[in-house]
Formats: C-alpha cells, structure tokens, sequence
C-alpha cells in the first residue's frame, strides 16, 4: 500500500476543501500537509508541474478536483498556492 493511497480515496483534502465552502482557498505546502496528516513528496516542492490540474500526474490531484477546486497561483518559493473552485 502507497503512502498516498488514502488521497486517492479524496480524502482528507477533499473533505477540508468542500466543507470551506470558500471560492478560493489559500494554503501553505505545511497547511496541506497537516491537512492529509503527512508530509508532501519532495516532487511537490521541486516541480511546479506536481501541482497542475493534470488528473494523470498525481494520486492527490484528484482529490482538490473531486472537490470541485483547481489549483492557481503556486508559488513554489514561498510554498503556497491557492485552491479556486472551477467553474467546470
């Protein structure tokens, strides 16, 4: 079993993300990580491409998209993005 394997039952983030109810969510890389109750890959903090929108490239993209969110605004030298609910 995968380390991530929980994310991809959209779970915790997916939870913490449609029970803010906010059109935008800014978090820090930390705020996500106490979110999952684990600590990111070191891919998510050395290529910006961890964080697209691509439902291939990661098990826990899907979990901001299920929640209806997509990712804007990374910022991966201060370690923060913003999650934006899609209009899709």
């Amino acid at each position: 079993m995968s380390k991530y394997e929980p994310l991809e039952t959209h779970e915790p983030l997916e939870t913490h993300l449609r029970e803010s109810g906010w059109e935008s969510v800014p978090m820090t890389f930390g705020e996500v990580e106490c979110v999952i109750g684990a600590k990111l890959p070191p891919s998510a903090s050395k290529h910006r491409a961890w964080w697209s929108n691509n439902p291939s490239n990661n098990p826990m993209t899907y979990a901001w998209l299920r929640a209806g969110y997509k990712t804007k605004g990374v910022d991966m030298a201060s370690r923060k993005l913003v999650f934006r609910k899609s209009t899709m």
